[in-house]
């Protein structure tokens, strides 16, 4: 078998689609947690369609000589608010914290179409920025929103810190594969950039819902309301 760009990409739209059959059959069959449910089944669920439609080939737009993967950015743009979102909801430190975590957030990736869209040193003026924000995004994460957080339980504390530092650490390799792929120095192939984008996506998305179904019996024992207080 070759493996191909195409190949991974398939990979992609397969595991992404079995990622959002355990949240879907919950979104059909019961109530409970709802909230939580269909916030995991977009961050899932989007990626599959963008893995899709990737994989058909409608997943790169020409911007100037720099060809840019528009729909993995869009997946990305919408599926890791999500994710901070999800984790806001866990912790509920309060809307102000939820907001800057979003913001900062949105802010990574935008700055990643950027580095993309343009070559030379304003490439990497986008990737500085890009860095920073990321930098602020995980002083967030690790630092402000377990100060403001109000868990239940141990379990509920425990099943946060999980998610968080599974979160964290997937999340940190993005920057350092952008770097090294034609999007940035160019020590990697094309193939080997889409292999790299494919698994850490399905690491940190597939396994993220993984590990938040698993803690949900945690939140099943304690509480049910799942609603971020105002600051």
């Amino acid at each position: 078998m070759e493996f191909t760009t195409g190949l991974w990409l398939w990979i992609g739209v397969a595991g992404m689609t079995a990622g959002s059959l355990p949240t879907g059959y919950r979104l059909v069959t019961t109530d409970e947690h709802r909230e939580l449910n269909a916030v995991l089944f977009g961050v899932t669920g989007i990626a599959a369609v963008a893995y899709l439609l990737m994989a058909l080939g409608y997943g790169t737009i020409a911007v100037g000589s720099q060809s840019v993967e528009i729909v993995r950015y869009v997946d990305w743009l919408l599926t890791t608010p999500l994710m901070v979102l999800y984790l806001g909801l866990l912790s509920r430190p309060g809307r102000r914290v939820l907001r800057r975590l979003v913001a900062v957030d949105v802010v990574v990736v935008l700055a990643g179409i950027a580095a993309t869209a343009v070559a030379g040193l304003l490439q990497y003026v986008f990737f500085g920025v890009g860095t920073i924000a990321y930098l602020v995004l995980v002083q967030l994460l690790v630092q402000t929103l377990p100060e403001r957080a109000t868990f239940s339980t141990p379990r509920e504390e425990s099943s946060f810190t999980t998610l968080r530092n599974l979160t964290v650490i997937v999340w940190t390799l993005y920057p350092v594969v952008w770097l090294l792929a034609p999007t940035g120095v160019g020590l990697l192939l094309p193939e080997t950039q889409v292999l790299v984008f494919t698994y850490l996506d399905i690491v940190s998305k597939v396994g993220f819902v993984a590990v938040a179904i698993r803690g949900m019996t945690a939140l099943s024992d304690a509480r049910s309301d799942m609603s971020v207080t105002a600051d």
